[in-house]
């Protein structure tokens, strides 16, 4: 009862739209994951700059690709000058298996495995939003020497530190499968890292947000955007996405 009640508050898939073929110039790649799943993925890679990074994008929850594309980021990411990979976890869109953070994990580990033997050469960033940061922020300290970067965009601390805001007494018994703690892989990340959020977020509060910057092992940033909540943040502020390409352009590889 209790997985189920977890499952039920956590993962939201959106049961429509179902991704579509990707719009080109997008090419859709499908990952193998160690849990026996597979995850589909969107990638654009072709033309980009030399030594342009390569970003891992993990999108939030009640998401998929479909919602992606049509929010008009797949567009942005491409507008950014870097070549992408963005991910759909288990359980979403069109990836086989159910969402749970063993998953969600092993999607991120596919993703740097991917990039490092497609685009070699290239910076790995790691780059979520909302319960994708949870997942970019592991991918990170998961994997020392095979991510260059990352970005947490409206991180949150622990997993139980947001349900607690919505029902005070599910935390206690809430599944060790599904802890997601940002916070202590945080203080293992040893790359620069970017962390923006919304100081308005009413779902993640932007103390969050600043808690794990602070935490961060390597050199950090803290953005906070006036004016800005949660769901808005990457489709209604310019300043996310000025921030975001100078970031990834400050760790551009350089020609050998």
């Amino acid at each position: 009862m209790l997985e189920v009640l977890a499952r039920q508050f956590l993962y939201r898939p959106p049961a429509l739209p179902v991704p579509s073929p990707p719009p080109p110039p997008l090419e859709e790649v499908w990952l193998d994951l160690a849990t026996g799943d597979r995850a589909m993925v969107w990638t654009s890679v072709d033309p980009m700059p030399p030594g342009a990074p390569v970003v891992l994008f993990f999108h939030g929850n009640s998401e998929n690709l479909e919602t992606m594309r049509m929010a008009g980021l797949c567009q942005r990411l491409e507008g950014v000058g870097v070549a992408f990979l963005a991910v759909d976890y288990p359980g979403y869109g069109r990836s086989s298996g159910e969402p749970s953070e063993e998953g969600l994990l092993a999607t991120g580990a596919a993703a740097v495995d991917w990039a490092r033997r497609r685009q070699p050469g290239r910076p790995v960033v790691a780059c979520g939003w909302s319960m994708g940061a949870a997942v970019a922020i592991a991918t990170a300290a998961a994997h020392p020497g095979k991510v260059d970067g990352l970005v947490a965009l409206c991180p949150w601390t622990r997993l139980e530190d947001v349900v607690r805001r919505y029902a005070p007494e599910l935390p206690a018994v809430f599944p060790v499968a599904h802890r997601y703690d940002s916070l202590s892989a945080a203080r293992k990340v040893r790359v620069p890292a970017l962390v923006i959020h919304g100081e308005l977020d009413p779902v993640i509060p932007v103390e969050q947000g600043r808690q794990i910057a602070r935490a961060l092992g390597g050199p950090s940033r803290f953005i906070p955007i006036p004016n800005a909540r949660h769901r808005d943040l990457l489709v209604s502020h310019p300043q996310v996405w000025r921030e975001l390409s100078g970031f990834f352009a400050s760790l551009r590889a350089e020609p050998s």
